[in-house]
């Protein structure tokens, strides 16, 4: 059974800088095959649910799109529109992991998600800091192109299975957090040394 576990996000954010230093990539992805639009290029902007987002792709939710340093990776690559993971009120059953197996024929096993809901509110918010992070400090290279509409992101957000447990307080508290992220984000700013002066300030 495969067992996600979040990095603590003091280890992302030293590897999101030590690595772009010293290999010029991030999470493993080479700097030459990230997605930096070019200004003088077509807008190829959206609007999905009302917001705007730079394009109108991005990962499907699925246990890729649980985990930070994976939503800042599908935003290098392009990705504008976030599909995260479904959570719901069962987040302890006993089943198989991940929840989709596609090595030689896909399975998917409904009713489950890899992490805790607590768990998926503080990988949502420290992915859309990193995402953030990546976006305005030009130590990466990007911020002048990503400061527009091309670098606008959605994250759409899935709960679920059904009503009784989306009416949970579990799962009410999720979305609570989900709408005002402001108690996540601090608590996660109070982790960044002093050495990630922008970074905090962001």
């Amino acid at each position: 059974m495969a067992e996600l576990i979040p990095a603590p996000f003091v280890e992302l954010l030293t590897r999101l800088y030590e690595e772009m230093r010293a290999e010029q990539s991030l999470f493993a992805l080479p700097r030459k095959k990230w997605y930096v639009p070019d200004p003088a290029g077509p807008d190829l902007s959206v609007r999905f649910h009302g917001t705007l987002a730079g394009n109108p792709s991005g990962p499907a939710a699925g246990p890729q799109t649980q985990m930070a340093q994976n939503l800042l990776l599908s935003y290098i690559a392009g990705g504008r529109i976030l599909e995260l993971k479904t959570v719901q009120v069962n987040d302890r059953l006993k089943i198989p992991r991940p929840c989709i197996d596609a090595t030689n024929v896909g399975y998917n096993v409904e009713w489950s998600q890899e992490l805790l809901v607590e768990q998926s509110l503080r990988e949502y918010v420290a992915g859309m800091m990193l995402i953030e992070i990546f976006r305005r400090d030009p130590a990466f290279g990007a911020s002048d192109q990503l400061s527009g509409p091309a670098g606008e992101i959605i994250y759409d957000l899935s709960v679920g299975y059904d009503l009784a447990g989306i009416r949970s307080e579990k799962v009410q508290r999720f979305l609570d957090g989900m709408r005002d992220a402001g108690r996540e984000i601090e608590r996660l700013r109070s982790q960044m040394p002093a050495k990630f002066k922008l970074a905090r300030e962001l």
